[in-house]
Formats: C-alpha cells, structure tokens, sequence
C-alpha cells in the first residue's frame, strides 16, 4: 500500500498537516483568540501610556512655567522693595509741610491735578478778578484744539473763554496774574472792545489749562520661555 504524500507549499517543502481532531482545532482556536487578545492588549496599553505621558509632559510644562512666574514675581516685588526703600527719604522730604503750611506735593497737584480741575478753577480764576479789579462774566470750557504751547502735549488739556470788565491796566494786571498762578495755563489768545488808554474795556481772554493724567497700574503680560 501506498504512503500518502505530505502536502507541499509554494517553496516545494513540506508542511506539517493541519490538526484534524476536535481537541486541536479548539487549541488552535484558543490561541488565536489569546493572541487577538494579546495584541489588543498590547495597543490598549500603549495608547493609554501615550495619553497618560502626553498628561504628565503638559503638567510638568504648566508647573514648569508657574514657577518661573513666581520666580519672575519675587524678583519684580524684591525690585520694588529697593526702588522704594530708595524713594523714601525724597517722599518725606516731598510731604514735609513748608513755613506756609504747603509741601512741595500740594503745590505740584495744584499746578497739574490729576484730573481737570475745572471746579477747583473758577474760583481762583474769580479771586485774580477781584485781586486785579475786574469783572469776570461767566466762564466757559471747551475742548482745546489747534492752539500753540510750550507744554508738552503728552498733557491733556482743556480751553477756557474767561469775558472781563475793567480798565485796560486791570485786564493787563489780571494777565499778569494768571501767569504767576501755581495752576498751569497757557495764554492763547485775547479779543478786545472799547478804548485801551481811557474808559472801560470789554475783553475775552482764552486759556489752556492743563492737568495730568492718572497713573496706569494695569497688569501686564510677558511671555515665558
């Protein structure tokens, strides 16, 4: 009797002959499922290592970049410390009231408030009338615009009509005034009415008036790197 050949593969060699029992297809079956299995496995774990070290790396970033913030932040603070403690004899000498009861900061605010001071300016406007013996009409404020100064113009400002009644001396002596005043004003320009060397005169005086704005304690931003 014959021999049953092997079967052979592509390559001419033999192969070994597949199981034909019930108990070798269900091992054969067993391991390609544990097999499956294990390559899934092996995909979950890395994806979930991957999604876990991606976790760790932009919190290791975040915490990296909260440190060199408050590093950044004691450093500006110890900074300010010393520009502090190095202003502070020339902010006592600054706040130290003169024999006339004023300091060197009131006078520095009444010449540039740090807002407009509109109302704080008409009755000092009011008390050079009366110190020059004219009569001041009624005052008005407007925007300035256009006009000339030797003020910086990082100043804002404000213009204002002042109408007067007097002798022509007075208007002069009134003017004189108003540049010898602590509260900064520019002379702008003076419209005139009636004779200059005898009688009463009507004149509208115009001013700018300056102040300066508040200082900006706004947070800023800086990228870190």
């Amino acid at each position: 009797m014959e021999a049953k050949n092997s079967p052979t593969n592509k390559t001419g060699k033999k192969s070994a002959p597949k199981p034909s029992t019930d108990i070798s297809q269900k091992d054969e079956a067993y391991t390609k499922r544990f097999v499956l299995i294990m390559i899934g496995a092996s995909a979950l774990i890395v994806i979930v290592g991957g999604i876990l070290l991606y976790w760790l790396v932009g919190r290791y970033i975040e915490q990296s970049n909260k440190n060199k913030a408050q590093d950044m932040t004691i450093k500006l603070l110890e900074q300010k410390k010393s520009d502090l403690a190095a202003l502070q004899p020339n902010y006592e000498k600054i706040t130290a009231p003169g024999v006339d009861g004023k300091s060197d900061a009131d006078r520095i605010l009444a010449a540039m408030p740090a807002d407009e001071g509109y109302k704080q300016l008409l009755p000092a406007i009011e008390k050079m009338g009366q110190e020059s013996g004219v009569a001041v009409d009624s005052v008005s404020k407007s925007t300035a615009a256009g006009s000339t100064t030797a003020v910086p113009s990082v100043f804002p400002s404000y213009n204002v009509a002042v109408p007067l009644q007097g002798n022509f001396s007075n208007v002069l002596d009134f003017l004189r005034k108003t540049e010898q005043s602590s509260r900064v004003m520019n002379f702008v320009s003076m419209s005139i009415e009636g004779s200059t060397r005898s009688g009463p005169v009507s004149a509208s005086l115009i001013f700018s008036v300056y102040y300066k704005l508040p200082a900006s304690i706004a947070p800023t931003t800086k990228e870190l790197k």
